[in-house]
């Protein structure tokens, strides 16, 4: 009777040995505001299975954190906790878990960007004077003044005020570090007086030829009232001032900025440019066309080389005469300031016919020759 109470008592008394321990890091882990951080389990498992995880926040599951690895991309205050892992491990012999060690995330006291605001009166835009002010509390200061570290990115300042800012269309960033390292960034926009809109028009159009090198420029008469004068430059050495419209007529061919520089109210220089082309035109005069109702080459058209059909051939010069002959040398048709389309051949029968194209252009006269030959065909 003794040994079978002896056997029993060492049967119960064996014990099976876990088959999974967690282990996450970083255990102790003190950061910045709006660092990252990612705890990471590490796994020592005894045989093949299955493995689940669940995080836990101050001993409440965090919903969707069922990876191995928990991250939190910016902490804030409401991160700074404890943090667990459960570790589920299936295997054929069963099912096991195991709960991590506790992980604590701390924060250091966080930086608070009382005021940043301009510190002196707006300039115009093409001046660099501005200034701005930054005022900090929290964090972990240093001891001696000015406390943080500023850096304007530009300002070459590392006090609380930045001098010599030039305007700019996008924002200047601003870092602020304290005696930790800990840092806080922002952004700030250095603004200037405002010029008055002014909108150029360029007539007839950005492309000239030299054959009709003559452009006006000219903007609303109501905007006199928010300047106190201003100057046209042509890009080509000429310059006219306080004169609106502007004419002007090129004596070669290339590409000239045309500028209108003004003078505000506020007593700040503006300039606004057009870029103009002077260029040679040439001329594509057809030697064949078909009046026959069809809609396609029906009637004599003149069009520009490179232009579309849409572009009128007559800007190319000042003005122009357009004479038809038949074969006889009798005149049929003639137009002064002829535009292209507007002979169609009408009355006259299939054949050959001669024009004389005659073109004033700035500079002289252009003369073209040539024969046409009318083709209508079955209709």
């Amino acid at each position: 009777m003794k040994r079978f109470l002896i056997l029993f008592f060492l049967f119960i008394s064996v014990t099976v040995r876990s088959q999974i321990t967690v282990i996450v890091s970083p255990a102790d882990t003190i950061l910045c505001y709006h660092d990252s951080i990612s705890f990471i389990t590490t796994i020592d498992t005894t045989g093949n299975g299955t493995l689940s995880y669940q995080w836990m926040k101050n001993s409440i599951n965090v919903p969707g954190a069922i990876d191995s690895t928990f991250r939190i991309g910016q902490i804030s205050e409401h991160d700074t906790a404890f943090y667990q892992c459960i570790v589920v491990f299936v295997t054929q012999a069963g099912t096991f878990t195991d709960t991590s060690n506790v992980a604590h995330l701390r924060m250091h006291p966080k930086m608070k960007l009382d005021t940043l605001y301009r510190y002196n009166a707006l300039g115009c835009l093409t001046e660099c004077k501005g200034q701005f002010k930054a005022l900090v509390s929290g964090g972990t200061p240093f001891k001696n003044y000015p406390h943080y570290i500023f850096d304007w990115h530009g300002g070459h300042s590392q006090d609380t005020i930045v001098f010599g800012l030039c305007p700019r269309r996008t924002n200047y960033p601003l870092i602020i570090t304290d005696s930790l390292g800990c840092s806080l960034d922002t952004t700030y926009f250095v603004d200037y007086l405002k010029s008055p809109k002014i909108e150029v028009t360029l007539l007839p159009k950005d492309t000239v030829y030299l054959t009709n090198p003559n452009i006006q420029v000219s903007f609303l008469d109501s905007m006199k009232r928010y300047i106190t004068n201003w100057t046209w430059d042509f890009g080509d050495d000429v310059k006219v001032p306080n004169l609106n419209p502007c004419p002007h007529t090129y004596a070669k061919t290339g590409e000239f900025p045309v500028q209108l520089r003004f003078t505000d109210l506020n007593g700040c220089d503006t300039t606004i440019t057009k870029n103009v082309t002077v260029k040679v035109a040439e001329l594509k005069i057809p030697n064949v066309f078909t009046p026959n109702g069809d809609g396609i080459n029906d009637r004599f058209e003149i069009e520009i080389k490179g232009e579309s059909k849409d572009v009128d051939y007559r800007l190319a010069y000042l003005s122009n005469e357009f004479v038809v002959f038949d074969r006889w040398g009798r005149k049929i048709f003639s137009q002064a300031n002829f535009k292209s389309g507007e002979w169609s051949g009408a009355n006259l029968s299939d054949g050959t016919y001669f024009f004389v194209l005659k073109c004033e252009g700035q500079y002289g006269l252009d003369v073209f020759r040539g024969s046409v030959t009318i083709i209508r065909g079955t209709q």
